[in-house]
């Protein structure tokens, strides 16, 4: 277990390069998603012979990842008790906190699910969803509701193997799933000759595979101090509290995200069709971009946690200025890279014989060219906000994302999208690097502002407990001598 433990402990190498390990299975481990995902949309798109399909789809993705960004949240609480008590060397909490957090993500999922079965097809007639889209789009999402149990529990057990420092068998999980989910793909759409429920399906079986693999290996872990037993499987009430307390705002944050997205959405709703497919596919290709700058939202947390429990200071601060300067040239290269090659991804998607090709695939490049050109500022800003809840801050990144990102993008929504300037697929993803901008400026002030206070706090524990082990020893050292 100590070379376990010397492998993943954050807190004691240098952390420019260890990052960018850390960071590279986090990378891969979305982009594998979000070849997933492209490989249903590639899949629903070319053979389904729907040509409604993948606009129906990408109706959905708003108000499932409403869900999703909820629990992932609360699973990001979790992960932050697990990365402090891990850098505090607390093995005795660390076990209770994932024991706490398997738990939760089973009663959580199921709970989910329900609400997700009943509320998608009222939301999708909120969200002004097309009459011609709307019983593929209500069939999709139900059957994607019921993946809700697995996709919770996968997400809790992945943020306790990141937290402390494993974030190579998430990828290793992810990738066996998804050639499965890939291969069920092709099986339901083109040989079962199904369109929507056929992509769904395939998502669901995937995702509980998932589920069963990381519950599988954190069983078998029996020597490391995080390991599941059956027997310990139950939710402590205190501990519960605390990873709520941490969690909740970062689930309501991501929820708040969706809601601006659906709101988005139903604004989108209001243009041709083959916008809506174009914007299917420039979001889904962009998200490669969006997975690997999002991956250090979850460095950092995992970072500033650890080092946070083993009140570090310097260490804190370090981490997250690597983690900035990294997310940037990611964002910034990565977008650029992507948009050399944006309109053969973008054919990929569409029929050669669909009638409407060009008109979609001219509103994908648009998109993509104006987003990928401003999209590390949102790598940036996500990466802030990991800093903050890694330091147990969870609250500021949630009020920031409700002023600068929701309220913002509703607004424009609401009174800047309907005139004629701004009526259009550019016109309605203007706000997103506005928003995105005014996030990371506050963000960046609070974390200036509250890291003097963490860094006081800290040294005043490292001293207190300076104190403590030197009575200690001389206590030790009267008791020899009396001896």
């Amino acid at each position: 277990m100590a070379q376990v433990k010397a492998k993943r402990n954050l807190t004691e190498r240098p952390l420019f390069v260890p990052m960018i390990q850390f960071v590279i299975p986090i990378i891969l481990t979305g982009m594998l998603q979000i070849f997933y995902n492209m490989a249903d949309n590639i899949v629903v798109g070319r053979f389904s012979g729907d040509e409604l399909a993948l606009a129906a789809v990408g109706s959905t993705s708003s108000l499932s990842n409403l869900i999703v960004n909820l629990l992932m949240g609360i699973a990001g609480g979790s992960g932050v008790v697990i990365a402090q008590s891990y850098g505090a060397k607390n093995y005795e909490k660390l076990s209770r906190a994932v024991h706490t957090s398997v738990a939760f993500s089973f009663i959580g999922g199921i709970v989910f699910c329900i609400l997700g079965l009943l509320i998608s097809g009222p939301a999708l007639e909120l969200m002004d969803t097309k009459d011609e889209l709307m019983s593929r789009a209500v069939l999709y999402m139900r059957i994607i509701c019921l993946g809700i149990p697995a996709t919770a529990v996968y997400n809790f057990g992945a943020a306790a193997l990141r937290s402390v420092g494993d974030s190579k068998t998430p990828l290793f999980i992810l990738a066996l799933s998804g050639i499965c989910n890939v291969l069920l793909n092709l099986f339901f759409v083109i040989v079962c000759k199904m369109s929507v429920s056929g992509v769904a399906l395939a998502t669901i079986f995937s995702q509980y595979l998932s589920a069963i693999a990381v519950i599988a290996i954190l069983f078998r872990r029996k020597d490391a101090p995080y390991a599941l037993n059956a027997g310990m499987i139950r939710i402590d009430g205190e501990l519960l509290k605390q990873i709520l307390k941490l969690g909740l705002p970062a689930g309501f944050q991501g929820t708040m995200f969706s809601i601006s997205n659906i709101i988005l959405t139903a604004g989108m709703n209001t243009l041709a069709t083959t916008d809506i497919s174009g914007k299917t596919i420039a979001i889904n290709i962009e998200g490669l971009v969006h997975t690997a700058m999002n991956s250090y939202l979850h460095a950092s947390m995992t970072f500033t946690g650890q080092n946070f429990g083993a009140k570090k200071p310097e260490r804190i601060k370090k981490s997250i200025i690597y983690a900035v300067i990294q997310v940037v040239v990611i964002g910034f290269v990565g977008g650029q890279i992507l948009n050399l090659f944006s309109e053969p991804l973008a054919s990929l998607y569409i029929d050669a014989n669909d009638p409407n090709k060009e008109a979609v695939l001219a509103a994908a490049m648009e998109l993509m060219n104006f987003m990928l050109a401003v999209y590390f500022l949102c790598g940036v800003m996500d990466t802030l906000s990991g800093a903050l809840r890694g330091l147990g801050y969870s609250m500021i990144p949630m009020v920031v994302s409700i002023v600068a990102i929701c309220v913002l993008r509703a607004i424009w929504v609401f009174f800047v999208f309907p005139t004629e300037k701004f009526h259009s697929l550019i016109g309605i993803y203007t706000i997103y690097p506005i928003s995105w901008s005014l996030g990371l400026l506050a963000l960046a002030i609070a974390l200036f502002l509250l890291y003097g206070r963490v860094k006081k706090k800290l040294e005043l524990e490292a001293l207190a407990e300076s104190d403590k082990t030197e009575k200690s020893g001389k206590a030790d050292d009267i008791s020899e001598e009396l001896a």
